[in-house]
């Protein structure tokens, strides 16, 4: 049987409609142009009698987030005829219509960065005014047409719901009553699809958590590769694959600032505000770690699919290679040196090299080095490793930023600095590599300990305690969702959330205790408590109390040196 057409208007109320930009189950929505003023909006048409007035619904969150950035004008609105309609500012190509059309298999990073920063800040704004979207996907973030085809907007608040209640402006209960789903079927998240719950701020955020890795997953999330589920058994095993899939398969291969968030949003409780503000600045900071400008502006296409400066990764294996010209350059910049006479080294006793077991080829034990006499007149002496406290700092400082304009991520610094505390062999070097530990964190803006900062708090502890014994990483060491608690080293790490007066109490007394530490095994305990502490908080966030702690730490292992 052939469809009915539908004949709609020329006219709604000032308004001549043109081009249909686009149709759906329950409505269409035309490029439109003022009869007086000749300025082009958007004009969405619904019959009045539709089964999900959608139309009307947007009609009562409009007026409540009006005046944000990204938020679409209403110019009016009402009923005409059969016809219920809507009036918006025009706007350009939806992230779905460049999800469909880019000619890679994934997004670039600069991208995703741009849209993570400005649909959490769109969310901010909508969440301020006591509006949850809902529906959070690709198709209803949208670019604005020139000047403003940088700025990303959400449209589509139809299935929007007011979580403040408008009469006792206080926040909606919880409710366990059975109720029926609504948001889209790939990147709502699992408490409200796959367990009924009642929506709050925290699921607009996993939402777009979800929509962020699909956009970096070649295919997109697997539950999202059949389409639209056409029968409840389809439905069911939509929300088995995505009520069963871990965070850490989600995000393998991706940068950890993604299933950070993504756990950041599953902890947090139904009533709880999330720190917008955090994770603008972490994204920012992602995109800035990977040479890519930090500037949350979305551009496309991307105007240059390489970071800017391709940082050297030290966790790989394999030696980065230089570009050749860069090679050159520096090859010609030591031909035009003039060395002069060769120098001296100074040799010190306490200089080891632990990254060599190749014995002495006269198969002989190497004598210990005898004090270096003082240098010839003339000769100058290059003091490789010092005593003093200042060229250990000068030093580190060295390493950890290197010359030649390319610098080192903190995830790099860090996993550098893991691999230094493996390594250590007294208690003053660990004295030393906490403190460059804390400089790492503060110098960074974003003070969240990630991964790699657990793997230093991790290689610290089994230093302090017994490095011949395994331990069980701080950062995955409490049970998943419960409240119950896991023994780690004769410990009980209780996995329930820590609250922010909580956090602030044990860390003050984490650092008072540091300091009266007589025992490795006893500051081995206050690093697993001080970690656990950390991971248990909302953003994992280092304070000013964490940082005392760290203080205490390295000064209380040089007093024990």
């Amino acid at each position: 049987m052939a469809q009915r057409q539908v004949h709609y208007p020329r006219y709604v109320g000032n308004y001549e409609l043109h081009q249909k930009l686009g149709a759906g189950y329950s409505g269409a929505i035309f490029c439109a142009r003022h009869v007086h003023t000749n300025d082009w909006v958007a004009l969405k048409l619904q019959p009045v009698d539709e089964a999900c007035p959608t139309n009307r619904y947007e009609r009562a969150f409009y007026p409540a987030i009006q005046g944000g950035e990204g938020i679409p004008t209403l110019y009016a609105s009402g009923i005409q005829g059969p016809w219920d309609y809507l009036v918006i500012d025009l706007l350009g190509s939806s992230l779905d219509s460049l999800h469909r059309t880019k000619k890679t298999d994934v997004w670039d990073l600069r991208s995703v960065c741009c849209v993570a920063q400005q649909v959490i800040s769109r969310l901010e704004w909508m969440h301020t005014r006591g509006v949850l979207h809902r529906d959070i996907q690709l198709g209803n973030c949208v670019l604005g047409l020139p000047p403003n085809d940088k700025t990303i907007y959400m449209i589509d608040f139809g299935f929007s719901k007011f979580f403040i209640d408008q009469r006792t402006k206080r926040h909606i209960p919880d409710s366990k009553e059975p109720r029926d789903f609504i948001g889209n079927y790939w990147f709502s998240s699992v408490r409200v699809h796959c367990r009924n719950q009642v929506p709050s701020r925290r699921d607009d955020l996993e939402a777009v958590a979800l929509m962020l890795i699909h956009m970096l997953t070649p295919g997109g999330l697997h539950w999202t590769r059949n389409g639209v589920p056409k029968t409840d058994e389809a439905h069911e095993r939509l929300m088995y694959e995505k009520r069963t899939a871990r965070p850490e398969d989600l995000c393998r291969g991706l940068p950890p600032p993604f299933e950070e968030f993504l756990r950041y949003c599953r902890r947090l409780n139904f009533t709880d505000r999330p720190d917008y503000e955090q994770w603008i600045e972490e994204f920012r900071n992602l995109a800035e770690e990977h040479g890519f400008p930090g500037d949350p502006a979305f551009i496309w296409p991307p105007p240059n699919p390489e970071p800017m400066a391709q940082p050297t990764v030290r966790a790989q294996a394999a030696p980065v290679r230089k570009q050749t010209g860069e090679l050159e350059g520096v090859l010609t910049g030591l031909a035009n040196m003039q060395l002069g006479e060769r120098q001296v080294l100074g040799v010190r006793d306490n200089l080891v090299n632990r990254d060599s077991n190749t014995p002495p080829k006269d198969g002989k034990k190497p004598a210990k080095p005898k004090k270096a006499a003082g240098p010839k007149q003339g000769q100058e002496v290059i003091n490789l490793v010092s005593d003093d406290e200042s060229a250990h700092d000068e030093n580190a400082h060295a390493r950890m930023t290197p010359h030649g304009g390319v610098r080192f991520s903190k995830a790099q610094r860090l996993a550098q600095l893991a691999r230094e505390v493996e390594a250590a062999t007294d208690n003053a070097t660990l004295g030393r590599l906490v403190r460059q530990f804390a400089q790492v964190m503060e110098e960074n803006r974003s003070r969240m300990l990630t991964k790699e900062g657990f793997a230093v708090l991790d290689a610290l502890r089994k230093q302090l305690a017994d490095p011949s014994v395994f331990i069980t990483p701080i950062r995955t060491a409490r049970p998943r969702g419960s409240g119950a608690s896991a023994a780690q080293d004769g410990s009980a790490v209780v996995a329930e959330r820590e609250t922010r007066n909580g956090k602030l109490n044990k860390l003050w007394r984490l650092g008072q205790d540091v300091r009266k530490a007589g025992s490795n095994e006893q500051l081995a305990r206050l690093v697993l408590e001080f970690g656990a502490v950390i991971d248990r908080s909302s953003g994992r966030t280092v304070t000013k109390d964490g940082f005392g702690f760290l203080a205490g730490l390295a000064g209380r292992l040089e007093a024990l040196a």
